[in-house]
């Protein structure tokens, strides 16, 4: 567990010492298939580490659309703001499968600055890395369009399986619509075009990465 913490972009830097801290106040939960481990516009008083398990993170409008800015795999930290400020949460998070966690609550959290108060200057590095991680998310969502959205995420998912790079996750277009703020039908276009031109291949449910994906549709 400590080597999970460490590589959390919160904790990053802490000691031996202050991570056993953080491992004593952990509490352990469990969310099934389906169930909410906060929704937007919850209170926000604790943050999450993924042990087990996927989530998908998004925002929603009255219309119940929904945009999905992440999917979180083991080791993924969510809601680590919610220790700092008062504000309720900007987002959903859903279990996509059965799933395990650690949870840190706020009050856990100043006790742990009152034991190590030389944290707090880490603490703000840290947090600015954070916030600059979102900023590139923010910037690639204002500047990118549909299609240069839909090539940055097929990069990031892709894993090199027997000499191969692949999406491996299973995604519907729908799914993909979702996470690049997109329709289906212009998913399934870009998708179609791609095949076309020989820089993938659809098969059993995985993207198969043929060449590098050109810069422009």
């Amino acid at each position: 567990m400590k080597e999970l913490l460490r590589s959390i972009p919160l904790f990053a830097g802490f000691n031996d010492e202050e991570l056993d801290y953080v491992m004593r106040a952990v509490v352990r939960r469990h969310i099934p298939k389906g169930g909410f481990l906060f929704r937007e516009g919850d209170p926000a008083d604790a943050m999450y580490i993924l042990t087990d398990g996927r989530t998908r993170m998004f925002h929603s409008d009255a219309q119940g659309k929904e945009f999905v800015f992440m999917i979180g795999e083991p080791g993924t930290a969510m809601g680590e703001i919610s220790l700092i400020d008062d504000e309720p949460r900007g987002w959903s998070a859903q279990a996509e499968e059965d799933c395990e966690f650690l949870m840190f609550t706020k009050s856990d959290f100043h006790a742990a600055l009152e034991a190590f108060p030389h944290v707090k200057d880490l603490l703000i590095v840290n947090l600015a890395g954070i916030v600059r991680r979102l900023s590139y998310t923010m910037k690639n969502l204002a500047l990118l369009d549909v299609y240069g959205r839909l090539r940055a995420l097929l990069e990031s998912l892709a894993v090199e399986v027997d000499g191969q790079e692949q999406v491996t996750e299973p995604l519907t277009q729908q799914a993909i619509a979702d996470r690049v703020g997109s329709s289906r039908e212009m998913i399934a276009r870009i998708l179609k075009e791609l095949v076309f031109g020989g820089y993938i291949r659809l098969e059993n449910k995985r993207i198969i990465l043929l060449q590098k994906l050109p810069e422009r549709f």
